[in-house]
């Protein structure tokens, strides 16, 4: 997934894609099990940063008016992946409440990330995520109590209910919700901004207006005990836009960070969106 680590250092940016709209095939991603009872939809998203190409997410996702399963990777992409190696596999579920809202169940990425193997998996237990498995942990940041998670969602599932309200033309929903990436606490605020034209040089594959969703990202929980960085503090804002694709329905095809630390960043739908069985 894990909607934005380049949006809180990259764990969000990639599960804004994971969740809004996610390719099983050839890609080494197992694909859902037939548990929630939809097609499974699966795309592919490129995202830039400062107009280069740095990682491909293929994932696959099945949504229901009451529930969702996501399976994704992301790996480092272009010239990008000679520098840096970034390979994460990534699967999350959930039901939704009858407000809409995400009642997610469990939370699981694994693969290499930042030099190191790593292993992230979070469970669902009364309202209240519980980190199972950290690998390697994160010893150096702010303890976040147990009561200070109470109602937090990861990013994959506040996403999901992101679109499952777009498609039941609710708009974006409105209000803050808590976001929880097993080390970071984070507030996030969405709000409708309505029917309006992409940004110039996104592609007109799928028609030229789209729902505009503005949201606002901030860390409130969970920083660094050796550091006093300010930017890590400080609001991130982005818009992402949703477009009616013929027998796929509304899919999030792009994306718009604005970062303290990494400048501008954008995730965009590569090519048509597949359905499986």
């Amino acid at each position: 997934m894990s909607f934005l680590h380049l949006l809180f250092k990259h764990r969000f940016i990639k599960a804004s894609a994971l969740g809004l709209g996610l390719v099983a095939g050839g890609v080494g991603i197992t694909p859902l099990a037939k548990a929630v009872s939809a097609p499974q939809t699966v795309v592919r998203y490129f995202v830039y940063a400062h107009g280069l190409h740095v990682m491909t997410i293929n994932g696959a996702y099945r949504l229901t008016g009451d529930q969702y399963s996501v399976a994704a990777q992301s790996k480092t992409g272009g010239l990008f992946q000679l520098f840096m190696k970034t390979n994460i596999n990534l699967r999350a579920q959930g039901h939704f409440y009858d407000s809409g809202m995400p009642e997610p169940e469990s939370y699981d990425s694994a693969g290499w990330s930042r030099g190191k193997n790593r292993h992230l998996s979070i469970v669902y237990k009364q309202d209240t995520p519980d980190v199972q498995a950290m690998e390697p942990v994160e010893s150096d940041r702010e303890q976040i109590l147990p009561d200070e998670r109470k109602g937090a969602v990861d990013n994959v599932a506040i996403l999901m209910a992101l679109l499952h309200k777009v498609r039941e033309g609710q708009g974006c929903g409105e209000g803050e919700v808590k976001v929880f990436d097993g080390v970071r606490l984070s507030t996030l605020q969405v709000q409708t901004e309505g029917i309006q034209p992409l940004p110039n040089g996104a592609s007109k594959d799928w028609g030229e207006d789209g729902l505009r969703c503005n949201f606002v990202a901030q860390q409130v929980k969970g920083f660094k005990l050796s550091s006093a960085d300010r930017k890590a503090r400080k609001p991130q804002q982005g818009r992402v836009w949703f477009e009616n694709i013929p027998q796929f329905g509304m899919i999030a095809t792009r994306i718009e960070v604005d970062s303290p630390k990494m400048g501008h960043i954008m995730v965009e739908l590569e090519g048509k969106p597949q359905q499986q069985p």
